[in-house]
């Protein structure tokens, strides 16, 4: 039974990011190469064509707006997933209602979020702007995650180092700055890296509600639609890279955190 769990797994995590693997290993092909197998030589060719070319000119303002749209949805996230999870805590009338309707953004339909707040904002002569709209239907997307992440992190908070922080007189602004937050932080980095990288990538949603300016997938499933070059397989390597060293600062953070919290570090 364990040896076919471990089959199922493998063959899972294959299927998942073996096209990852795929897309960076052609994003290396020869000057010749194309699009599929089999590659003609190994090179940085792309990468220098990607530099060099028109086609990144193309995609500076779209990857500039999508790191900003991400950076904006992770703070945002952080706040209201750090409260939210804060309040639900303590017993209150609708308490339940206000558990399911944070997790409303996880459950819709992605396209009929986006479609639908196109429509509201049409009906209300709001013009569709990343900024705005597009910032307004990530947040919905991104806080489900961090809430749940800070929820489970809440549950396993101690609340008597809290009780022991107010009885000895700390008002609660004091005891949340210094006895709460600093246990909770690692939690706190992980809502906020959920925040950024859903939102990065995030398509369907942005689609209905950008507007004239495109966000990175956008531009990237638009220069699909007119042409598939090695390009488009050095970006998609290179900003999947720059995702995996974000993550790994942000582990390199929690580690660093955790050695500093021991006693007698």
């Amino acid at each position: 039974m364990t040896a076919l769990l471990g089959t199922l797994t493998v063959g899972f995590l294959l299927y998942q990011w073996l096209p990852v693997f795929t897309l960076g290993l052609l994003s290396f092909s020869g000057p010749t190469g194309g699009t599929t197998f089999p590659m003609n030589g190994v090179s940085l060719h792309w990468y220098r064509e990607l530099i060099e070319a028109s086609i990144m000119n193309d995609f500076k303002p779209p990857f500039g707006r999508s790191v900003l749209l991400a950076a904006a949805c992770s703070v945002v996230t952080c706040v209201l997933a750090v409260a939210s999870a804060q309040a639900m805590r303590g017993r209150f009338r609708g308490h339940n209602l206000f558990f399911y309707l944070l997790l409303l953004g996880i459950m819709a339909p992605g396209l009929l979020v986006g479609f639908g707040v196109a429509i509201m904002g049409r009906l209300l002569g709001i013009e569709p702007a990343w900024n705005t709209t597009a910032f307004f239907v990530q947040v919905s997307w991104t806080l489900p995650f961090g809430f749940l992440v800070m929820l489970a992190i809440f549950n396993r908070f101690d609340s008597r180092l809290e009780e022991a922080a107010l009885t000895l007189g700390a008002n609660r602004i004091t005891t949340f700055r210094r006895i709460t937050l600093p246990i909770v932080l690692p939690g706190v980095i992980g809502a906020a890296l959920f925040g950024f990288t859903l939102s990065y990538d995030e398509f369907p949603r942005t689609m209905f509600t950008s507007g004239a300016d495109m966000t990175l997938p956008l531009a990237v499933m638009a220069q699909l639609d007119r042409e598939l070059t090695p390009e488009l397989y050095a970006i998609g390597t290179a900003t999947t890279l720059l995702s995996l060293v974000a993550i790994l600062a942000c582990t390199l953070i929690l580690v660093s955190l955790r050695r500093t919290a021991r006693p007698g570090s």
